[in-house]
C-alpha cells in the first residue's frame, strides 16, 4: 500500500531506516563506485527460496485442508451441502491455492535463473533480469533524468516489519520500461520499485542511491 509523503508516520519511520543505514556497507559502495564506475546488486539466493519455501508450506497447507473437507460439503448439487458461506469460503482457499501455486513455482524455479539486479553506475541506474542469449532491461534511467529517490511503506501487521521498498522517479522520456511491465506509451514520470530480494538492505540501497544522485546534481 502507498503511503502520500505527507503522511507525518512514513515521514517519521522513513528518517528511522536512513538513521539506521550500515555505513560501513555505504562506504564500501562508493568506494566500489570510484574504482570501477559501478556497483551492482544482486540477488540473494537465501531470500529467493526462502519465499520460495513459504508459498510451498501454503499450498501444502491448503492442499491438506481440501482433502480433509469432504467435496459435498461446499457442492452446490449436494444434498450434504454445507451452505452458500462454506461454498464462498472454500473458494476463496480454492483462489489462494492458485495464488501460492504460482508464487511457489516463480520463486523456486523461475526466479534464481533470471538473477535479476540492480546497476548503480556514473551514468544512471539500471535494473536487468538474464533470459538465454543475455540480460533484458527492465528498468533504465540516466541521473539527469532522475527527479527523486524515496521509499514507500509496506504497512504489516505484528509481529511481521513494516516493509521497505525503494523507489526511484524518472522523467518518461528519459527513463526505459521493460513494455511487458510498462506501458508503450511513456508517460510524464515512472516510478520504479527497487527488487526487496537485492543482498543488499532496502535502507542501504536507499542511502547510497540518495548520496549518489546528491552528488551528481552538485556536479551539475
Amino acid at each position: 500500500m502507498r503511503t502520500p509523503p505527507h503522511n507525518p508516520r512514513h515521514a517519521a519511520d522513513l528518517q528511522k531506516e536512513i538513521a539506521k543505514a550500515d555505513r560501513l556497507r555505504v562506504e564500501q559502495w562508493h568506494a566500489a563506485m570510484r574504482r570501477d564506475g559501478r556497483v551492482v546488486l544482486r540477488t540473494n539466493l537465501f531470500k529467493t527460496f526462502a519465499m520460495g519455501l513459504i508459498c510451498w508450506l501454503f499450498v501444502g497447507a491448503i492442499i491438506l485442508m481440501f482433502s480433509v473437507t469432504p467435496g459435498s460439503t461446499w457442492n452446490p448439487l449436494s444434498p450434504d451441502f454445507g451452505g452458500w458461506p462454506v461454498f464462498f469460503f472454500m473458494l476463496v482457499f480454492a483462489l489462494a491455492l492458485l495464488m501460492f501455486g504460482v508464487g511457489a513455482v516463480a520463486w523456486t524455479f523461475i526466479f534464481p535463473f533470471v538473477r535479476p539486479q540492480v546497476v548503480v553506475s556514473q551514468w544512471g541506474v539500471e535494473s536487468s533480469w538474464w533470459k538465454p542469449g543475455g540480460r533484458v532491461r527492465q528498468f533504465a534511467a540516466p541521473w539527469s533524468g532522475i527527479v527523486d529517490i524515496g521509499g514507500e511503506f509496506q504497512w504489516r501487521k505484528w509481529p511481521l516489519p513494516d516493509a521497505l521498498i525503494v523507489t526511484i522517479t524518472a522523467h518518461g522520456a528519459t527513463a526505459h520500461q521493460n513494455a511487458l511491465i510498462g506501458n508503450v506509451r511513456k508517460p510524464e514520470m515512472v516510478t520504479y520499485r527497487v527488487l526487496r530480494e537485492l543482498k543488499a538492505r532496502p535502507r542501504d540501497v536507499l542511502v547510497f542511491l540518495m548520496q549518489i544522485r546528491g552528488a551528481q546534481t552538485a556536479h551539475c
